[in-house]
């Protein structure tokens, strides 16, 4: 799977539960991200996370006029977001396109209902559960792992 076949898949999963019919909204996005982070650390569930993003969201946009956004820079920060992420997988020894792909196979196994602007996945239903172990990278042998002088 290449790059564009990935970012396809994302956005077909996304018209599939209808996600990109919904105007856009800073301050939602902004919170996904947020969220996300916040899972990352192992010390946030999705719910807490969710609140705590809440918070933080209102921060960063305090005193924003969210009626008057400049798209063009929330599209570079938006894209600067996705260049960094694929970067911090790298570096945690883990090829991208194998993580998103594992990513995709989990959430498009999702099943759910959109609340609020967000798919809510049935966390009763059985999903696919995302097997990283797949994309590690293993490192090259250095020459003291295969003992030449």
């Amino acid at each position: 799977m290449n790059g564009e076949d990935t970012i396809k898949r994302i956005h077909q999963w996304q018209k599939d539960r209808l996600l990109d019919t919904k105007p856009f909204n800073l301050r939602l996005e902004i919170g996904f991200i947020i969220e996300e982070l916040l899972e990352s650390t192992g010390s946030y569930t999705s719910e807490t996370a969710k609140e705590k993003s809440q918070k933080i969201t209102d921060i960063i946009l305090e005193g924003i006029d969210e009626t008057n956004i400049n798209v063009d820079a929330v599209v570079d920060a938006f894209g600067d977001i996705i260049v960094y992420s694929v970067g911090a997988i790298a570096k945690t020894k883990h090829n991208p396109y194998i993580v998103m792909s594992e990513v995709l196979q989990e959430i498009e196994s999702r099943t759910g209902e959109i609340v609020d602007g967000k798919f809510v996945k049935d966390l009763n239903a059985k999903t696919y559960k995302a097997d990283f172990s797949l994309a590690r990278i293993t490192p090259p042998p250095t020459r003291e792992s295969k003992n030449i002088r």
